[in-house]
């Protein structure tokens, strides 16, 4: 999808309440010479034109060049200025986004940065990718969260039932089912982060942040106030079901990082390395503040 330009420059001797903006953009997939490449209507005098158009790419997730399109080439941007009566169209910008994060997320919503050659123009525009599922492992970034916060924590935590992989709802046993399965509070916190990074670079955009990025973050800084409370007051039981998801968290990103590191994909295999990391930490840090052994021990 492409979203919407944010301040966009305007060329010499054009006003930027004058600017006729498109957007093309080009996927080098399967090869350079067939590159698939679309672009948008024309909004016309507008330097922060809303353009909300949506894009299908073909794709074949086990085509070695698709691969190579994903770990190295992306997606080219380029916001053009519509030419009028004998006068061609000219550049005003042109923005690369990197795939690489796909190894591992269904999406990917970015704020680029345009660039004349190398020059920053202060000018930005939002793109959104999706997919139905990540091309080489299980999505471990919550993405279900903004509906489970509908279901309200009313059962009491010796209630709380065993959390499925990628956080998928929990089955009605007859009793009531708690808002949340629990998490790692390290990649919560990461996640956390990178939503608020992505928020204040709405703001400083001087653009009001999409809502359902504000949803996201207060859902996630839900998600932590309760698991906090379940471990607080949910007893042994409790801790003892936080501390076997942390376990298949850290297989779940060991293996990611061993596979993606395999496929040559070291970007993808840094980001989980980093994230197994953090939940090891977070594991130790557990075992020490309740007494209990360690994995090592």
């Amino acid at each position: 999808s492409i979203v919407k330009g944010i301040n966009l420059p305007a060329p010499p001797g054009i006003s930027p309440d004058d600017l006729d903006a498109f957007v093309r953009f080009e996927f080098p997939y399967p090869n350079a010479e067939e590159a698939q490449k679309d672009k948008t209507n024309v909004i016309k005098n507008s330097y922060c034109p809303e353009f909300q158009e949506k894009f299908k790419l073909y794709i074949n997730r086990s085509h070695r060049g698709f691969k190579r399109a994903i770990q190295s080439k992306g997606i080219k941007f380029e916001v053009v200025h519509k030419g009028g009566l004998f006068k061609n169209d000219r550049v005003v910008g042109t923005a690369q986004l990197k795939l690489e994060a796909l190894e591992t997320k269904c999406e990917l919503r970015e704020i680029l940065e345009l660039l004349d050659g190398r020059r920053p123009t202060g000018g930005r525009l939002e793109v959104i990718v999706r997919l139905r599922e990540p091309l080489t492992s299980q999505q471990l970034e919550t993405t279900t969260e903004k509906w489970l916060v509908i279901d309200p924590l009313t059962g009491p935590p010796a209630a709380f039932p065993k959390p499925k992989p990628a956080v998928a709802p929990v089955k009605d046993t007859g009793t009531s089912k708690p808002a949340f399965s629990l998490q790692s509070f390290s990649i919560l916190a990461v996640d956390k982060e990178r939503l608020e990074k992505k928020i204040v670079t709405y703001n400083q955009a001087g653009q009001p942040p999409p809502r359902d990025l504000v949803e996201q973050h207060q859902s996630i800084t839900q998600k932590i106030n309760w698991q906090k409370s379940q471990l607080q007051h949910g007893g042994a039981a409790v801790m003892k079901e936080y501390l076997t998801q942390l376990e298949q968290y850290h297989q779940w990103y060991t293996e990611a990082a061993r596979r993606l590191g395999n496929d040559g994909k070291r970007e993808a295999a840094k980001d989980a390395l980093y994230k197994r990391n953090l939940v090891e930490r977070e594991v130790s840090s557990a075992c020490r503040f309740f007494s209990l052994p360690s994995w090592s021990e």
